[in-house]
């Protein structure tokens, strides 16, 4: 990838998709996005009311201070030398594969962080249904975003043993 991507981050997530998620941690939020759904408009055994989108914001800003540290972490496994030659392999697609992650996680991040803060104060005029997806939609991107950050640790792990075999 030519230049810096920091106009558009969306385009390292996109060159990445195939490696944002093990298809474990997709199928395990999948059925999570599921289960609340159906749990709540079906069996109506999931309770949103006392749901206050501001109180989320700590998370949020926890999930992105960790994501940079993870990053931190994951990119000392790398050398110099390591990271030109990613980058220089293949038009750099093996160091867009590592940040890809890294970026998806932190945007996930600031979409709940940017909800929670500004979420409070906006007032929408929507059907009870209408509002209880949004509720549902916003805990299942939340949701995605710790799975996410679970992926960066299992992502650092491996990059950390495979370095302590590289030559």
């Amino acid at each position: 990838m030519k230049g810096n991507f920091y106009n558009n981050p969306l385009k390292v997530i996109w060159k990445s998709k195939k490696n944002l998620m093990p298809p474990y941690l997709i199928v395990l939020w999948i059925t999570f996005l599921l289960a609340t759904l159906v749990g709540d408009f079906y069996y109506g055994f999931m309770d949103f009311s006392s749901f206050q989108i501001g109180t989320y914001f700590s998370v949020s800003s926890t999930g992105l201070t960790l994501t940079l540290a993870l990053f931190v972490a994951g990119k000392s496994a790398f050398n110099e030398e390591d990271l030109k030659r990613l980058a220089n392999h293949e038009e750099g697609r093996p160091l867009i594969d590592f940040l890809g992650p890294y970026v998806f996680t932190a945007l996930l991040f600031l979409i709940t962080g940017l909800l929670s803060l500004f979420g409070p104060y906006i007032i929408l005029p929507l059907k009870h249904e209408y509002m209880e997806l949004i509720k549902i939609l916003y805990i299942n991107i939340l949701f995605l975003g710790i799975l996410s950050l679970f992926n960066l640790v299992i992502i650092m792990l491996n990059d950390v043993y495979a370095s302590a075999f590289r030559k």
